[in-house]
């Protein structure tokens, strides 16, 4: 008798298990241009370092995952623009023509889609055989932009309806008349819409970032899963097996009011990395279960041979360019620099205070003593030894213009301050000429304890105590200049602008000049306590 429930309990559990309808969700976010595979630093592959991720890699394992998986629909959740040389000289050319080339089901917009403009994007847009959503773009003074994406779209697979839903974070960017609407209320109105439609199993593809994508999983309606992007976000369950350490699980659950919970995921940056995974639904369009994980593009994983092919003639075009040698360093710099000092932000901001070296008046040792640059400037690290102009763009690839604007030391103050503000949600101000130390456990704008700059007008080169109503003369990038990333209070108090070289030019002429560069990564700046 024990025998037959046995039998009969494994019969039910199988039949339930059959019964329910899996979709294999592959999803790529954030590759900013890299075409080519990498370092673990997402910098340039150089002899010496075992290569990872490019774009070849990634379209060997899509082939397969599309090849073995059930009903399979592979996102791209958007930030395929900017990041290397290749985005510099081809711009959206290359990015079309290689998406084209394996085109994902459905894809969204990112900020960085924008960094050239409407016009920048469009061109793009008119070539990309892969249908785009995105639900909070106020096209209504923009309606020829329009017509080039939806609100979302419904896939079938296997006679099942599939609601997606695109967003675009409202992070600032170059959108012309067109406007950005908030994230939560607009991804809520689509799924409503969906909903009311009959559509039972709905995917937001969100390229807002991993906080906001946990509002939108609280607050957006009857959603089953989130693919995100925009915060290089790496999730992980388990150990895992590249480089990374995982910030949460993957997928992290996020459970709203009624007690419904909503999967969310993302796969880090750079195509260092493949989003995998499964999960299944049963009549209802209610998730039973799911596996996956990201699936690390290791050096063993073979690039497709076609794409390998594909990137010859542009390569021809690239390398003489991106090869060129620029000098030597002996220490690593990181771009870890969102939550502390970083070695890429004393780099970076160095050759900005070098570039006005010679712009002095009399008695001054230098035309600007100070720099200031934000944590997201630069966009990866730098690895000991010989250094090619390829490392150079992808480090910094905005071409951002430097100015030497002159800021009273009430500003600086104001500028650190709010650096620090959000203690969840740190965003370091990188600098050079200055020595600070933060409390956190201060109030908001009070957790600065210790600021020294180094001066300008004298023989010696010296820290001194920051003085609140003298002004000092400051290298930053026109981005952070024009009150970028809520910065607002350098643009209310900068006097004076001098035109410097682009930011890629000053640390090239830097790097060059100054071979070998020997200065340590981290030289305590900026210190916490």
């Amino acid at each position: 008798m024990r025998s037959i429930l046995v039998v009969i309990f494994f019969f039910i559990k199988c039949k339930a298990s059959e019964d329910l309808f899996p979709i294999t969700i592959i999803h790529l976010n954030d590759m900013h241009a890299r075409f080519e595979e990498t370092n673990t630093l997402a910098n340039t592959c150089k002899n010496h370092d075992e290569c990872i991720g490019g774009y070849a890699r990634v379209v060997t394992k899509v082939k397969e995952l599309r090849l073995n998986s059930p009903n399979s629909i592979y996102m791209n959740v958007a930030d395929n623009f900017q990041g290397t040389y290749w985005y510099n000289l081809f711009r959206w050319n290359a990015t079309q023509h290689f998406l084209n080339l394996e085109p994902a089901d459905v894809m969204t917009l990112g900020n960085h889609e924008f960094d050239h403009g409407i016009e920048g994007l469009v061109p793009f847009l008119e070539k990309i055989t892969i249908p785009v959503v995105s639900c909070n773009i106020d096209t209504t003074e923009e309606p020829e932009f329009a017509s080039y994406f939806n609100n979302s779209i419904i896939l079938e697979r296997d006679g099942r309806k599939i609601g997606i839903v695109g967003v675009t974070t409202t992070f600032p960017s170059n959108w012309g008349r067109a406007k950005i609407l908030p994230e939560v209320e607009n991804v809520r109105k689509e799924v409503d819409k969906l909903t009311e439609a009959g559509i039972k199993i709905i995917i937001v593809l969100s390229h807002c970032g991993f906080e906001t994508d946990k509002e939108i999983a609280k607050h957006g309606g009857p959603i089953d899963l989130i693919v995100g992007g925009h915060s290089h976000t790496f999730l992980y369950s388990g150990t895992p097996v590249g480089p990374d350490a995982p910030i949460g699980k993957y997928p992290t659950i996020q459970e709203q009011e009624n007690g419904r919970e909503v999967l969310i995921v993302q796969a880090s940056a750079y195509n260092k990395y493949l989003g995998n995974i499964q999960v299944f639904f049963d009549e209802e369009g209610e998730i039973k279960k799911y596996e996956g994980a990201p699936i690390f593009l290791s050096h063993d994983i073979p690039e497709d041979p076609f794409i390998l092919e594909e990137l010859k003639p542009w390569k021809a075009i690239v390398d003489p360019i991106q090869r060129r040698h620029i000098g030597y360093i002996k220490h690593e710099y990181d771009n870890f620099c969102y939550e502390r000092e970083c070695g890429m932000g004393n780099l970076v901001t160095d050759s900005m205070t070098y570039a006005f070296l010679n712009n002095r008046s009399d008695g001054e040792w230098t035309g600007a003593s100070i720099a200031l640059q934000g944590p997201g400037g630069m966009r990866a690290g730098l690895s000991p030894g010989n250094v090619i102009m390829a490392d150079l763009f992808t480090t910094t690839p905005f071409e951002n213009k430097i100015l030497s604007v002159e800021l009273p030391g009430s500003a600086i103050i104001e500028t650190l301050e709010f650096s620090v503000s959000n203690a969840d949600k740190l965003h370091v101000m990188q600098v050079s000429g200055i020595k600070v130390v933060f409390d956190l456990s201060k109030n908001p704008f009070e957790r600065i304890v210790e600021l020294k700059v180094l001066c300008q007008k004298c023989d010696v080169p010296r820290y001194e105590d920051i003085e609140s109503q003298k002004y000092y003369r400051v290298a930053l990038g026109d981005y952070l200049a024009n009150g970028g990333d809520d910065f607002s209070m350098i643009p209310k108090y900068a006097r004076n602008h001098i035109e410097g070289p682009l930011d890629i030019d000053a640390l090239t002429t830097y790097v060059e000049k100054n071979t070998p560069i020997n200065l340590p990564g981290l030289l305590g700046r900026i210190q916490f306590i």
